[in-house]
């Protein structure tokens, strides 16, 4: 019998029935930390482990802009994952996303995220590692996975990832060389940091305005992990860094929350100082901005950490530091693999008061919220346009709204446009957002007029609030303020009438505005824009209001009522018909207060010099925003080109120096055509020979002539540096801007907007150009600015156009549409390029 059983085994076995290795080296034929591994292998290994092992569950959830995968495995005992949707949605119904009382197991939930910053590739090699010893036992990890679930998410960022993975399978030596001459070490421009539109997507779990990000979070909040640890790398030069973090904390973080990072950071020591490396903690790395890999988990319920190694984009797989020793792939593997099966093992430790805290957490977010403000009020009349984008944001992040459905009498609270303590009336329509609900303390972080900052020595913005974000009216109460009705509303669609239109009039209020806009060109619709104010058949339009003629298409015949009814549909854009071009007041439709809009040819600078993250932003305004063609030109080709193809050129943020580049762009100007300079694009300006420059000279010999030395004013003492630099810094803090709103560069704007300010540029008022928005004395709204920069502020531009030529120049100091969440100023760069220069 024995015989005859092992006949059946050897045969069994040479036809190729034995268990797959789940052996990193075995699949993908080399060592973890020997190369760089593609995307698609890691995913391919990632699907290989879970078809051939009972603890992984392999689960797609998206695609990058690219269309790369994004994936992430779960990992726990065979027993947990049996049962794995009873722990998913028991967990849920702890946080109150999900009715009802947890029945049954009760798991404690780690998530690792890896490779958001593209060109810190190791991480993906460490969640390689990461999964194969789980799935291995090879840590004698399998006593944790009987109480733990580990979701592992490979790569955030596949694009930045395989740019960066591909140029150095391109680019390096072999053997690999260490020495910083080498190519190998400097990937280009743009490198592998950022997602294909070239956003940071470590700076936008809160406001999710990368499809990368959109998908991750709704995974995400599918589980609601108690822990989750956001890998990174940084400089070759620096030890690791792990919790906990450094202050400034967000209020919001709870003491428990901050215990944990200690208990996280003991036992990551414990296993470092077993092996003689090198870490530091509390420093660098604060919890304060709240669209981070590790705040917005925080505020979400979990213990949050960044965990950060060196290497990064200059290491390749081995590079000489400082010191003289090598750092290799395999060495920052490791400390990432070392770290993480730490953290795995504290949390299996700690579980009890883990799903015991995070249980409290989400039961007094609902019953005793945090804070004073209990209700926030978005007024809705004049501001649908503005809210419904906010509703987007405010949906992605699972926070509750609601309609008022009868007008509910006068109330108090901050007003958040005229800066403080006033009264409303709560009228039907308005939205309102309770603080009594699972994501209590994160509306609070989003919404609160202003952060509380105990130090302003910030890694990022300390200015965020939503409201001025999109502009709003809205108010912050103390009332705990009810609604029932459905905050989301059904656009009210245009019908066609009986009676032909001689023209349709849409209002210039808001991004969903310029969308409009956007739409009618590209369909070939001639489009004109009001200069001034007017009235038809009694109804008031306001300055930029649009205006399709009947007489301006007539190529469109029969079809022109339900060509221009559709694409407004299309767009959820009211329309007004009139039947006649006689104003009531103002001027009739054939006057020259309506310009032609020319349909803008838009160029877009790119390349070396120019800032990747700037660019990005105004490359996905105009691809996913605007929806508005572009074309991308390198700032290298811009003196060989034929730029009278453009009627419009957008240089990002950047360095444009040299006289060729410098004669290239001034000739386009004064040829009539609109530059629009950002933030250190206008230096390229600032000569004798625009009014920009003269200010600037200006400014300086008036300082000269102003500016007394005393000789016994002291010494700067090189202790007060960090101090010197903060008294002249603008980290990021929201500023109200007054606006001159008769100029079309601020239409649709009711005499100021908010922008965030974010450097110590300052440039002086312009004679003979165009002032349109201005920073006032105190007009600070939220967050820090140092106090020597503020008091430099006072009375000195915002944003500007000037004359050239037959041609304009519109000056940015900050960006308007910052990040792509600045909802803010999406209409004011709209005017910028189609209006300026009409």
């Amino acid at each position: 019998m024995r015989i005859i059983a092992l006949f059946f085994f050897i045969c069994f076995s040479l036809s190729g029935f034995t268990q797959p290795s789940l052996l990193v080296s075995d699949f993908l034929g080399y060592e973890v930390g020997e190369q760089f591994t593609r995307h698609h292998q890691v995913v391919d290994y990632f699907k290989h482990v879970a078809q051939h092992s009972d603890k992984v569950i392999f689960k797609p959830y998206g695609k990058s802009y690219e269309g790369r995968d994004l994936v992430l495995v779960v990992v726990s005992s065979p027993e947990n994952l049996a049962e794995i949707e009873t722990i998913r949605t028991n967990n849920l119904k702890s946080t109150g996303y999900l009715e009802g009382e947890p029945e049954g197991k009760e798991k404690a939930i780690v998530w690792f995220s890896y490779n958001v910053h593209g060109d810190e590739a190791v991480n993906s090699e460490a969640a390689l590692k990461t999964l194969e010893a789980l799935a291995t036992n090879s840590q004698n990890s399998d006593n944790w996975l009987e109480e733990v679930v580990v979701v592992i998410d490979p790569c955030l960022n596949p694009d930045g990832h395989d740019r960066y993975v591909n140029f150095y399978h391109e680019t390096g030596n072999y053997p690999p060389n260490p020495s910083l001459d080498s190519r190998e070490h400097y990937p280009p421009w743009p490198g592998g940091r950022s997602n294909h539109y070239l956003f940071d997507l470590n700076r936008d779990w809160a406001w999710q305005t990368q499809i990368e990000s959109q998908q991750r979070i709704s995974v995400y909040q599918e589980w609601m992990p108690h822990v989750h640890v956001d890998f990174h790398e940084m400089g070759i030069n620096s030890p690791y860094f792990f919790a906990p973090a450094v202050r400034p904390f967000h209020e919001e973080i709870t003491k428990w929350q901050y215990e944990f990072q200690e208990d996280i950071g003991h036992n990551n020591a414990r296993y470092f100082d077993e092996y003689g490396w090198l870490y530091f903690t509390k420093e660098v790395f604060d919890l304060f901005y709240p669209s981070y890999g590790d705040t917005w988990p925080v505020f979400n319920g979990a213990i949050g950490f960044t965990y950060e190694q060196g290497g990064s984009r200059n290491a390749g797989l081995t590079v000489e530091t400082e010191t003289g020793d090598l750092l290799t792939l395999k060495d920052r593997v490791d400390h990432h693999f070392i770290a993480g099966i730490a953290t795995i093992e504290t949390s299996f430790d700690k579980r009890e008061t883990l799903l015991k805290e995070f249980k409290n957490y989400y039961d007094q977010a609902r019953n005793n919220p945090p804070g004073k403000y209990k209700t926030y009020v978005f007024k809705s009349k004049g501001q649908e346009g503005r809210i419904k984008r906010l509703l987007e944001v405010l949906d992605l992040n699972k926070i509750s709204s609601n309609r008022v459905t009868r007008n509910g009498g006068s109330h108090r609270g901050y007003d958040y446009q005229a800066r403080k303590n006033g009264s409303f009336q709560l009228e039907k329509g308005d939205v309102v957002v309770s603080t009594a609900q699972p994501a209590a303390r994160l509306i609070k972080v989003l919404l609160e007029p202003e952060a509380m900052l105990e130090d302003s020595a910030t890694y990022d913005l300390t200015a965020w609030s939503l409201p001025y974000a999109y502009d709003l009216d809205a108010y912050a109460s103390e009332e705990t303020l009810t609604a029932n009705g459905d905050a989301h509303t059904a656009f009210a669609a245009n019908t066609l009438t009986r009676k032909a239109a001689y023209a349709y009039i849409s209002g210039w209020k808001d991004t969903g505005s310029a969308q409009f806009l956007s739409a009618l060109l590209k369909a070939g619709i001639k489009v004109r824009f009001a200069y001034n104010g007017f009235n038809f058949d009694g109804t008031e339009h306001q300055r930029g209001s649009l205006i399709i003629n009947r007489g301006d298409n007539t190529a469109l015949g029969e079809d022109f009522d339900k060509t221009i009814i559709d694409i407004a549909n299309s767009s959820e854009q009211e329309v007004s018909a009139t039947y006649t071009g006689f104003a009531s007041r103002g001027a009739d439709l054939g006057s020259s207060n309506y310009t032609f809009i020319s349909k803008p040819e838009v160029a877009l600078i790119s390349g070396p010099g120019v800032n990747v993250y700037a660019f990005g932003e105004i490359w996905h305004y105009f691809e996913r925003v605007l929806e508005y063609p572009v074309t991308v030109v390198s700032r290298d080709d811009l003196t060989s080109i034929d730029l009278s193809k453009y009627s419009v050129v957008v240089l990002p943020s950047g360095g444009y120096s040299g006289e060729d580049v410098s004669k290239a762009l001034t000739d386009f100007a004064r040829n009539g055509g609109t530059l629009i300079a950002f933030e250190r694009a206008m230096s390229a300006f600032a000569n004798d020979k625009t009014n920009l420059g003269r200010a600037i000279s200006s400014q300086k010999e008036n300082g000269k002539k102003n500016n007394k030395k005393d000789a016994d004013t002291p010494l700067p003492r090189f202790e007060d540096q960090t101090a010197n630099y903060l008294s002249n810094s603008a980290p990021g803090c929201i500023y109200e801007v007054e606006l001159d709103d008769s100029h079309p560069l601020a239409f649709g704007q009711d005499g100021t907007m908010y922008m965030l300010k974010r450097s110590s540029r300052i440039y002086p008022f312009m004679e003979g150009g165009w002032n349109v928005g201005r920073y006032r004395k105190d007009a600070r709204v939220s967050g820090f600015i140092g106090h020597k920069l503020e008091a430099r502020l006072e009375n000195t531009i915002a944003f500007g156009t000037e004359r050239m030529g037959r041609g304009n120049i519109v000056y940015f100091v900050d960006s308007p549409i910052f990040r792509g969440f600045w909802d803010s100023g999406n209409l004011v760069l709209a005017n910028a390029i189609f209006f300026v220069g009409q």
